[in-house]
């Protein structure tokens, strides 16, 4: 399936606001626009059939009212209906002395009708699905006595009440209808005035309205449109293009992952983008160092090769090995042994003086064994160190190389035990990636395990960051760290050597130096063992502390 690019999705949604914009644009103006017109024709029918209404002479419209149910009235309009003639109707009403009033009533209508520029103006009496007319302009007598079905909205009334002006279409014609009641001289509500005002040609109006209004939309949804385009292709697009173009020629397989392919534009837009094109070119540069760096631990593994005993060679040299380590430095004493097991493992330890005050220990346990482990031991102690000497404290260190070691094609990882010590006043700061518990001997005590929440270990996942706490060493305190080959040592009867065993032997001589501390340990490990191979590297370091002034 072809995947959208950014232009076109920003041009997409560019246009889809504008349809929905023009569209809701169109149809309150419009709505706004139609209540306006209905509002103004509702108010003046309703105040025209008021008018007439008030007008009349209720009782004169309630003697009419009894006429037409007369029976011989009913037969004489029956024969004017088949005839078409209406003389005989007229003489009805003039025998009943009421022709020159009726005339009259007919007249006033017409002129109503014809000054107010209405369509009709009717009196007839609402009983129901029924009006019973008694007159109408134009039609005049023809209406006496007519019984006309009336509209379904009218069909609740039973009385002559009054009656809400509306706007409807009746047999294709638009109408705007009022109705008032007519009262007699005792107040009843003999008929209804009605009221209808063409609107035939406001609607014809309204409808010229939405067409122009929908025109008008889209003439202006287009430009809207077309600029909106513009500017996000030159806003935006443009540069994400530029931007993605820099970023597949740096990764281009001939010449890419060189300072020539990293990338360089001209953008100043002073926003997000901008900002991009400066991350991306510092992450392009840093990979150029970390590709660089990676090169040179990759020529160092190939250096190594395959074999066992080179690879062994390579993990012992990388150790200090020299004690002590610095014959000059009185304020603490320090050694460490790593005794691997027949197999290359991948334990290592570390030390080094990070300034003149300040000293780094590492112990660390590389997952898995043989060559691939001592060859990840080697970066990681490499990464490690590299990280700490540039000045990074213990958890930035390790989330360093954790960022490098993370996508390693063996998913190997290692666990890590990383402290740095201010000489001067004993103060540390300690991070753990999922290592052993350190121990701890105060001066006017015996050891004990120092327990806390461990981090990740190192290289397990990407975008990890590491806990690191603080830590106070005392004159006279010795510091004790080691792999899980102490306390996981075997014996024939699969039983573990465990930590309190560790313990034991670390408390057996109060006043041993850290090299005869590390001894005690291995002796009593061996003689727990006794004929059981090894299976796992065997790596410690002790440090004590004699406080500024150095050993007494």
């Amino acid at each position: 399936m072809k995947k959208l690019s950014l232009g076109k999705k920003l041009m997409a949604l560019v246009l889809l606001s504008m349809i929905i914009l023009a569209f809701a644009l169109f149809h309150i103006s419009s709505w706004e626009h139609g209540t306006k017109v209905d509002e103004y024709y509702r108010s003046n029918a309703s105040k025209l059939a008021l008018s007439v209404a008030h007008s009349l002479d209720g009782d004169f419209i309630g003697q009419l009212r009894e006429i037409v149910d007369e029976e011989d009235f009913k037969s004489l309009r029956e024969k004017a209906e088949e005839t078409n003639d209406w003389a005989p109707v007229w003489d009805y009403l003039d025998r009943k002395g009421i022709r020159k009033q009726y005339a009259a009533l007919c007249e006033t209508l017409n002129v109503t009708r014809q000054d107010m520029d209405v369509k009709y103006v009717y009196i007839h009496s609402i009983e129901g699905p029924v009006s019973v007319y008694l007159a109408s302009a134009p039609e005049g007598i023809e209406y006496l006595g007519y019984v006309g079905p009336n509209a379904e909205e009218f069909s609740m009334y039973t009385t002559n009440v009054h009656i809400d002006p509306d706007v409807s279409n009746m047999d294709g014609e638009w109408l705007c209808s009022a109705y008032e009641p007519v009262f007699d001289s005792s107040g009843n509500a003999v008929s209804t005035v009605g009221v209808d005002i063409d609107m035939n040609q406001v609607m014809a109006d309204r409808m010229h309205f939405h067409y122009r209004m929908i025109l008008y939309s889209c003439v202006i949804t287009a430009i809207a449109v077309a600029a909106g385009l513009l500017l996000i292709r030159f806003i935006v697009v443009t540069p994400v293009e530029k931007l993605t173009e820099g970023a597949k020629t740096f990764t281009d397989e001939e010449n890419g992952y060189s300072q020539e392919s990293v990338i360089s534009l001209d953008i100043h837009s002073g926003d997000e983008i901008e900002e991009l094109y400066h991350e991306t070119r510092s992450m392009q540069q840093k990979i150029l160092e970390y590709v660089d760096n990676i090169t040179k631990i990759t020529a160092e593994k190939e250096r190594i090769g395959a074999e066992l005993s080179v690879a062994t060679k390579i993990q012992e040299g990388m150790l200090p090995r020299i004690f002590p380590p610095y014959p000059d430095r009185k304020e603490f004493e320090l050694y460490a042994s790593m005794d691997p097991a027949k197999e290359v493992g991948g334990d290592f330890y570390d030390f080094f003086m990070m300034d003149d005050d300040h000293i780094a220990l590492v112990m660390a346990d590389v997952s898995g064994k043989g060559v691939p482990a001592a060859l990840f031991m080697v970066i990681a102690k490499t990464l490690v160190k590299n990280a700490a000497q540039m000045g990074k404290d213990p958890s930035e260190s390790l989330a360093y190389a954790n960022e490098q070691l993370s996508d390693n094609e063996g998913q190997l990882f290692v666990t890590v035990w990383m402290a740095t010590i201010e000489i001067s006043t004993g103060k540390g700061i300690a991070a753990n990636a999922g290592h052993e518990h350190p121990a701890i001997r105060h001066a006017d005590g015996n050891f004990e395990l120092v327990v806390y929440r461990h981090s990740p270990a190192v290289a397990t996942m990407e975008g990890l960051s590491f806990r690191q706490h603080e830590f106070q060493l005392e004159p006279g305190d010795t510091l004790f760290v080691y792999t899980d080959g102490v306390p996981e040592a075997t014996n024939d009867q699969n039983e573990l050597f465990g930590s309190e065993r560790m313990i034991d032997a670390l408390n057996r001589d109060p006043n041993a130096s850290v090299k005869e501390l590390l001894k005690n340990v291995r002796e009593d490990v061996d003689a727990f063992v006794k004929d059981a191979p090894q299976f796992d590297d065997l790596t410690m370091l002790g440090f004590k502390y004699f406080g500024p002034e150095g050993k007494k």
